[in-house]
């Protein structure tokens, strides 16, 4: 049975690091906001670090130590510096991949990394690729008005990338997916400007997330127990918390780390296992779920074992 293995993270952040402290003099409340947010520092990409910048720096690091060759390339993205042509192809070219090499580009947020994974597999599973580089890369901060203090406080710049493998194995992963475009209002980008109604893409995440989880568990024959780990989408502090104390996820399997680097939209998750997987903490054959959400509005979830 055809599965698949994820390997050779690496990513690339907005070279401006900044701490959130250094927004006080325009947001008097920020240290308020600070403690909702759980966010202590945001990386702001400067002018010519664009999507492609960020995705070349990443992709030449994860594919330094990768030799085989690479079937397909997906990118995910929401914030490419021109509208055409896709980002997978100036990449793809400048990365000098095989001509052959499949390209899309996927114009999804938070849930994207799982929506890509879902396409992958789909291709392995139908003979057509082997290897695919799968990469990640946005910079929102680019979009914000100076005073939207809910964006700026909370949004990180960054590029993840990571090789996805196909891998014989008895594990079928599971994939469940919910949309609810009658909310695309909630986070939505205009006249090349990004607003987000924080209070409604909150009730959505807190109402829907539940309903996806429990509809994926059951497809993967699972019960809570049964999930080595759970890795979601790093939207902030008072979402998480909200959500492990909905689902009653044990706090010891349940992974953040936007604290230290904020919510780098679809990266969050493949950064977050990058760094589980360099710590030795995601073990061979572990139980692990996937979980992304935001914009669309959309979920997007998958059970998988670890190889």
């Amino acid at each position: 049975m055809s599965n698949f293995s994820i390997s050779n993270f690496d990513h690339c952040l907005g070279s401006e690091k900044k701490h959130i402290s250094n927004f006080g003099k325009n947001f008097p409340n920020i240290k308020e906001l600070r403690l909702k947010t759980g966010i202590d520092f945001i990386n702001k990409s400067k002018k010519d670090e664009d999507v492609l910048a960020l995705s070349l720096k990443s992709c030449k690091k994860t594919l330094k130590k990768f030799k085989d060759r690479i079937d397909c390339l997906v990118v995910v993205t929401q914030t490419a510096k021109n509208k055409l042509p896709p980002v997978s192809y100036i990449l793809q070219g400048k990365l000098r991949l095989n001509k052959e090499t499949i390209c899309y580009d996927l114009n999804m947020g938070c849930s994207g990394f799982v929506y890509a994974l879902s396409l992958i597999q789909s291709q392995i599973k139908n003979g057509l690729i082997k290897n695919a580089l799968l990469v990640c890369s946005d910079t929102y901060t680019k979009f914000f008005r100076a005073n939207d203090r809910n964006c700026i406080s909370i949004f990180s710049d960054a590029a993840s990338s990571c090789i996805v493998k196909k891998k014989i194995s008895g594990f079928k992963p599971k994939f469940s997916f919910l949309s609810e475009g009658s909310g695309y209002k909630s986070l939505i980008e205009k006249n090349n400007i990004i607003y987000m109604n924080g209070p409604e893409v909150f009730f959505f995440t807190t109402k829907s997330v539940p309903e996806l989880f429990n509809k994926l568990l059951k497809k993967s024959n699972c019960k809570l127990k049964n999930i080595d780990h759970f890795i979601f989408h790093q939207a902030s502090k008072l979402v998480l918390d909200k959500l492990v104390s909905t689902l009653k996820i044990p706090k010891e399997k349940f992974h953040t780390n936007y604290k230290s680097i904020g919510n780098t939209t679809s990266s969050t998750i493949p950064i977050l296992l990058e760094t589980l997987n360099q710590k030795k903490i995601l073990k061979k054959n572990d139980i692990v779920m996937l979980l992304g959400f935001g914009v669309g509005l959309s979920i997007a979830g998958c059970v998988i074992k670890w190889n």
